[in-house]
Protein backbone atom coordinates (compact mmCIF):
# COMPACT_ATOMS: atom_id res chain seq x y z
CA UNK A 1 0.00 0.00 0.00
CA UNK A 2 1.21 2.84 -0.74
CA UNK A 3 1.18 5.14 1.93
CA UNK A 4 3.08 8.45 0.84
CA UNK A 5 1.88 11.96 1.83
CA UNK A 6 -0.18 13.47 -0.60
CA UNK A 7 1.55 16.60 -2.15
CA UNK A 8 1.55 19.91 -0.76
CA UNK A 9 0.12 22.52 -3.21
CA UNK A 10 2.48 25.54 -3.39
CA UNK A 11 1.86 28.74 -1.62
CA UNK A 12 0.15 31.16 -4.05
CA UNK A 13 2.96 33.67 -3.98
CA UNK A 14 6.21 33.01 -3.09
CA UNK A 15 8.75 36.50 -3.19
CA UNK A 16 12.01 36.75 -2.81
CA UNK A 17 13.74 39.72 -2.46
CA UNK A 18 11.92 42.12 -5.11
CA UNK A 19 13.89 44.81 -5.93
CA UNK A 20 12.60 47.57 -8.47
CA UNK A 21 13.97 51.21 -8.39
CA UNK A 22 12.81 54.39 -10.44
CA UNK A 23 15.13 56.66 -12.41
CA UNK A 24 13.57 59.66 -10.05
CA UNK A 25 13.97 57.92 -6.68
CA UNK A 26 12.11 55.62 -4.26
CA UNK A 27 10.47 52.60 -5.33
CA UNK A 28 11.00 48.87 -3.32
CA UNK A 29 14.75 48.08 -1.97
CA UNK A 30 13.63 45.01 -1.28
CA UNK A 31 10.31 42.32 0.12
CA UNK A 32 10.15 39.20 0.99
CA UNK A 33 6.27 37.79 1.18
CA UNK A 34 4.96 34.15 0.99
CA UNK A 35 0.79 33.99 0.57
CA UNK A 36 -0.92 30.80 0.98
CA UNK A 37 -4.15 30.30 -0.36
CA UNK A 38 -6.95 31.30 1.23
CA UNK A 39 -5.15 33.74 3.05
CA UNK A 40 -5.78 37.68 3.48
CA UNK A 41 -3.25 39.97 4.15
CA UNK A 42 -2.96 43.60 4.66
CA UNK A 43 0.66 45.43 3.69
CA UNK A 44 0.87 48.86 5.63
CA UNK A 45 2.98 51.57 5.23
CA UNK A 46 3.67 55.63 4.76
CA UNK A 47 3.22 57.45 1.18
CA UNK A 48 6.28 56.48 -0.74
CA UNK A 49 7.06 53.69 1.04
CA UNK A 50 6.99 51.55 -2.37
CA UNK A 51 2.99 49.70 -1.83
CA UNK A 52 2.36 50.32 -5.18
CA UNK A 53 5.17 49.14 -6.46
CA UNK A 54 5.14 46.09 -4.72
CA UNK A 55 1.47 45.61 -6.18
CA UNK A 56 2.71 46.28 -9.67
CA UNK A 57 5.44 43.29 -9.29
CA UNK A 58 3.12 41.15 -7.78
CA UNK A 59 0.58 41.57 -10.80
CA UNK A 60 3.25 41.00 -13.46
CA UNK A 61 2.87 44.50 -14.56
CA UNK A 62 6.84 45.59 -13.40
CA UNK A 63 9.72 43.22 -14.08
CA UNK A 64 11.40 43.14 -11.14
CA UNK A 65 15.23 44.43 -11.06
CA UNK A 66 16.33 41.98 -8.83
CA UNK A 67 15.16 39.00 -6.43
CA UNK A 68 12.59 36.22 -7.40
CA UNK A 69 8.61 35.65 -7.40
CA UNK A 70 6.89 32.96 -7.73
CA UNK A 71 3.14 32.60 -8.48
CA UNK A 72 1.85 28.59 -7.52
CA UNK A 73 5.31 27.45 -8.38
CA UNK A 74 5.64 28.98 -11.09
CA UNK A 75 9.06 31.31 -11.40
CA UNK A 76 7.85 34.45 -13.36
CA UNK A 77 11.39 35.46 -14.33
CA UNK A 78 11.52 32.32 -16.62
CA UNK A 79 8.20 33.69 -18.43
CA UNK A 80 8.57 35.41 -21.63
CA UNK A 81 6.61 38.95 -22.10
CA UNK A 82 3.74 37.29 -23.34
CA UNK A 83 3.74 33.81 -20.64
CA UNK A 84 3.70 36.92 -18.22
CA UNK A 85 0.81 38.58 -19.68
CA UNK A 86 -1.05 34.91 -19.79
CA UNK A 87 -0.41 34.46 -15.79
CA UNK A 88 -1.45 37.83 -15.23
CA UNK A 89 -4.97 37.24 -17.11
CA UNK A 90 -5.27 33.48 -15.81
CA UNK A 91 -4.62 33.65 -12.75
CA UNK A 92 -4.39 37.80 -10.70
CA UNK A 93 -7.45 39.90 -10.39
CA UNK A 94 -6.83 43.51 -9.67
CA UNK A 95 -8.84 46.04 -7.82
CA UNK A 96 -7.58 49.37 -8.92
CA UNK A 97 -7.57 52.40 -6.56
CA UNK A 98 -9.63 53.99 -9.82
CA UNK A 99 -11.51 51.04 -10.29
CA UNK A 100 -11.17 51.39 -13.85
CA UNK A 101 -14.97 50.39 -14.34
CA UNK A 102 -16.41 50.96 -17.54
CA UNK A 103 -19.41 53.50 -17.29
CA UNK A 104 -21.27 52.27 -20.33
CA UNK A 105 -21.58 49.02 -18.99
CA UNK A 106 -23.75 48.31 -16.47
CA UNK A 107 -22.76 45.94 -13.37
CA UNK A 108 -23.05 42.65 -14.61
CA UNK A 109 -21.64 43.68 -17.74
CA UNK A 110 -18.08 45.14 -16.05
CA UNK A 111 -17.98 42.12 -14.34
CA UNK A 112 -17.85 39.77 -17.25
CA UNK A 113 -15.80 42.41 -19.07
CA UNK A 114 -12.99 40.27 -16.90
CA UNK A 115 -13.22 37.56 -19.31
CA UNK A 116 -12.91 39.71 -23.06
CA UNK A 117 -15.28 41.61 -25.21
CA UNK A 118 -17.85 38.85 -25.43
CA UNK A 119 -19.95 39.57 -22.24
CA UNK A 120 -22.84 37.71 -22.65
CA UNK A 121 -20.94 34.09 -22.92
CA UNK A 122 -20.51 35.04 -19.00
CA UNK A 123 -23.51 36.37 -17.62
CA UNK A 124 -24.47 33.96 -15.70
CA UNK A 125 -21.28 33.85 -14.02
CA UNK A 126 -21.33 37.38 -13.48
CA UNK A 127 -24.78 37.77 -12.03
CA UNK A 128 -24.19 34.70 -9.77
CA UNK A 129 -21.08 36.42 -8.01
CA UNK A 130 -22.69 39.95 -7.68
CA UNK A 131 -25.73 37.63 -6.20
CA UNK A 132 -22.92 36.08 -3.27
CA UNK A 133 -21.56 39.70 -2.51
CA UNK A 134 -25.53 41.09 -1.94
CA UNK A 135 -25.23 43.08 -5.63
CA UNK A 136 -28.03 41.24 -7.10
CA UNK A 137 -30.84 43.87 -7.45
CA UNK A 138 -28.15 46.06 -8.64
CA UNK A 139 -27.04 43.40 -11.51
CA UNK A 140 -28.36 45.57 -14.12
CA UNK A 141 -27.64 49.25 -12.96
CA UNK A 142 -24.90 51.25 -14.80
CA UNK A 143 -22.31 52.04 -13.02
CA UNK A 144 -22.50 55.66 -13.27
CA UNK A 145 -25.83 55.41 -11.04
CA UNK A 146 -24.12 53.41 -8.48
CA UNK A 147 -22.73 54.81 -4.86
CA UNK A 148 -18.73 54.53 -4.68
CA UNK A 149 -18.91 51.55 -2.50
CA UNK A 150 -21.15 49.71 -4.42
CA UNK A 151 -18.82 50.55 -7.97
CA UNK A 152 -15.63 49.10 -5.28
CA UNK A 153 -17.73 45.81 -4.69
CA UNK A 154 -18.66 45.88 -8.78
CA UNK A 155 -14.45 46.17 -8.92
CA UNK A 156 -13.75 43.16 -6.51
CA UNK A 157 -16.28 41.02 -7.84
CA UNK A 158 -14.20 41.69 -11.48
CA UNK A 159 -11.08 40.97 -9.70
CA UNK A 160 -12.67 37.38 -8.42
CA UNK A 161 -15.16 36.04 -11.15
CA UNK A 162 -12.01 33.97 -13.04
CA UNK A 163 -11.37 32.33 -9.64
CA UNK A 164 -7.67 33.95 -9.92
CA UNK A 165 -4.86 32.57 -7.56
CA UNK A 166 -4.25 35.80 -6.10
CA UNK A 167 -6.25 39.17 -5.86
CA UNK A 168 -4.43 42.59 -5.28
CA UNK A 169 -6.27 45.39 -3.81
CA UNK A 170 -5.15 48.97 -4.18
CA UNK A 171 -6.50 50.81 -0.86
CA UNK A 172 -9.89 49.44 -1.74
CA UNK A 173 -11.38 51.57 1.51
CA UNK A 174 -10.06 54.44 0.50
CA UNK A 175 -12.70 57.37 1.10
CA UNK A 176 -15.48 55.08 2.42
CA UNK A 177 -17.50 54.97 5.54
CA UNK A 178 -17.14 52.53 7.63
CA UNK A 179 -20.30 50.46 6.94
CA UNK A 180 -19.27 50.70 3.29
CA UNK A 181 -16.11 49.97 4.17
CA UNK A 182 -17.13 47.53 6.12
CA UNK A 183 -19.12 45.67 2.78
CA UNK A 184 -16.19 45.93 1.03
CA UNK A 185 -14.17 44.12 3.50
CA UNK A 186 -16.02 41.16 3.27
CA UNK A 187 -16.54 41.25 -0.41
CA UNK A 188 -12.51 41.03 -0.84
CA UNK A 189 -13.05 37.92 2.23
CA UNK A 190 -15.17 36.36 0.01
CA UNK A 191 -12.37 36.14 -2.54
CA UNK A 192 -10.30 34.19 0.15
CA UNK A 193 -13.29 32.17 0.89
CA UNK A 194 -13.14 30.96 -2.84
CA UNK A 195 -9.61 30.20 -2.58
CA UNK A 196 -7.54 33.66 -3.74
CA UNK A 197 -4.69 34.76 -1.87
CA UNK A 198 -5.75 38.51 -0.83
CA UNK A 199 -3.07 41.39 -0.79
CA UNK A 200 -4.39 44.40 -0.16
CA UNK A 201 -2.45 47.80 0.88
CA UNK A 202 -3.88 50.81 3.41
CA UNK A 203 -3.34 53.74 5.80
CA UNK A 204 -5.81 52.67 7.96
CA UNK A 205 -4.92 50.20 10.82
CA UNK A 206 -8.36 49.22 11.35
CA UNK A 207 -8.95 47.49 8.12
CA UNK A 208 -5.22 46.12 8.28
CA UNK A 209 -6.73 44.31 11.49
CA UNK A 210 -9.48 42.96 9.21
CA UNK A 211 -7.16 40.54 7.91
CA UNK A 212 -5.37 37.47 8.52
CA UNK A 213 -2.19 38.72 8.14
CA UNK A 214 -0.50 42.64 8.79
CA UNK A 215 2.50 43.44 7.36
CA UNK A 216 4.34 46.60 7.11
CA UNK A 217 6.46 48.11 4.27
CA UNK A 218 8.80 51.15 5.61
CA UNK A 219 11.48 52.65 3.34
CA UNK A 220 11.20 50.27 0.46
CA UNK A 221 11.75 47.13 2.89
CA UNK A 222 9.21 44.41 3.25
CA UNK A 223 10.43 41.92 6.03
CA UNK A 224 10.07 38.21 5.61
CA UNK A 225 7.23 37.53 8.58
CA UNK A 226 6.92 33.88 10.29
CA UNK A 227 4.68 31.79 7.97
CA UNK A 228 3.78 29.43 10.57
CA UNK A 229 -0.32 29.50 11.78
CA UNK A 230 0.33 32.05 14.63
CA UNK A 231 -1.87 34.52 13.49
CA UNK A 232 -4.48 35.86 15.44
CA UNK A 233 -8.29 35.71 14.55
CA UNK A 234 -9.55 38.41 11.94
CA UNK A 235 -12.19 40.65 12.66
CA UNK A 236 -14.70 42.88 11.22
CA UNK A 237 -13.77 46.29 10.14
CA UNK A 238 -16.46 48.06 12.86
CA UNK A 239 -15.23 45.75 15.13
CA UNK A 240 -11.35 46.88 14.92
CA UNK A 241 -12.57 50.33 14.51
CA UNK A 242 -14.27 50.46 18.12
CA UNK A 243 -11.23 48.44 19.54
CA UNK A 244 -9.36 51.19 18.54
CA UNK A 245 -11.35 53.75 20.53
CA UNK A 246 -12.06 51.79 23.48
Amino acid sequence: MNTAAPPTAPPAVVAEGLAFGYASGGGLTRADLTLDAGTMAAVEGPSGSGKSTLLALLGLILSPAAGSLHITGTDTGSLSTAGRDLLRRRSIGIVLQDLGLLPFLNAWENVAAAFGPRLARHRTEARALLGDLGMAELADARVTELSGGQRQRIAVARAAVKRPVLVLADEPTSGLDPRTADAVMTALRSCAERGAAVLLVTHDPAVAAGCDRRHVLDGGVLPAADSSDDREPAVGLRDAREGSLG
